[in-house]
């Protein structure tokens, strides 16, 4: 007769979860995965308090600042390590649903629901204030980095539609993908100082990219876009307050407002040319 096989405690699969979610271990190994991060002082530091090296709820947080804050060298740059952790998070939580006992089932959903509240307090925390970590990314030359807030193609992405394609839309927008929830809770019941530096760049970069598309070109997705920002609270509050709302000026005028407002460029994509000489020499055939 075979023997049972032994049942895991919830501490055990506690730290098995989070292990799989932070992509960080407590005791180095020579196989391990090469994205996870040992974190040697953390450990050390556990060790001291008379814990055990296993990851729990109550650690979360500190192993995840101590994450963000280490150098590693196979580590992914801050908003893409935060977003994989909300992935995971999320993977995990679907393989969850599937425990039978129902006592372990809502302990371990409340680790995961943790993990990702943690997960988008620190991508918003990234970036409102982004020297506040480390930024070890090896991918390539610094200068060739985009200035684009990493959060549009995710937004794009969100809000696309089947015809976006036929638009012109960018490899790298249509590569992008959320995991499933992120920008609501990042967005829902969320404080306006943190979040005004991280819309202001968000309406200043969906401006850009609609400033020279034609009346061919892909400008229903950002303004997609635009709509869904401003359908949370925080969004339209930060959209009235941009310095870019109503531009000031002396020689204000229409054609003023249009060229330089956060709107503007929204209302000037026209299948009508745009030249001064058009305008002084029409073609009337």
């Amino acid at each position: 007769m075979a023997t049972a096989k032994p049942q895991r405690s919830p501490a055990e699969i506690e730290d098995i979860i989070l292990r799989k979610v932070l992509l960080v271990t407590l005791i180095d190994s020579m196989e391990r995965d090469a994205r996870v991060a040992y974190l040697e002082l953390t450990a050390a530091e556990i060790l001291s308090e008379g814990k055990e090296l296993r990851l729990s709820r109550d650690l979360t947080e500190r192993i995840l600042i101590d994450r963000l804050s280490g150098h590693f060298p196979s580590a992914e740059p801050p908003f893409q390590y935060l977003l994989g952790c909300y992935r995971r998070a999320y993977e995990e939580g679907k393989k969850i649903m599937s425990m039978k006992d129902k006592s372990i089932r809502a302990e371990m959903e409340s680790v995961v629901k943790q993990a990702k509240q943690l997960a988008v307090s620190y991508c918003r925390i990234h970036l409102s204030n982004p020297d506040m970590f480390p930024n070890w990314d090896s991918s390539g030359d610094s200068n060739n980095k985009s200035n684009v807030s990493p959060l549009l193609p995710l937004i794009f992405s969100e809000v696309s539609s089947s015809v976006d394609g036929f638009a012109g839309t960018s490899s790298s927008i249509a590569a992008a993908s959320c995991p499933p929830g992120f920008l609501e809770e990042f967005f829902r019941d969320s404080d306006y100082e943190s979040m005004e530096p991280v819309l202001k760049q968000l309406y200043e970069d969906l401006r850009g990219s609609v400033l020279k598309v034609s009346a061919l070109g892909n400008f229903q997705q950002p303004l997609r876009a635009l709509l869904y920002l401003v359908s949370f609270p925080v969004g339209a509050k930060s959209l009235v307050n941009h310095p870019w709302w109503i531009p000031k000026g002396m020689y204000l005028n229409g054609r003023v407002i249009e060229m330089t407002s956060i709107l503007g460029p929204f209302f000037h994509v026209s299948a009508l040319p745009d030249q001064t000489n058009f305008k002084s020499q029409p073609d009337v055939g």
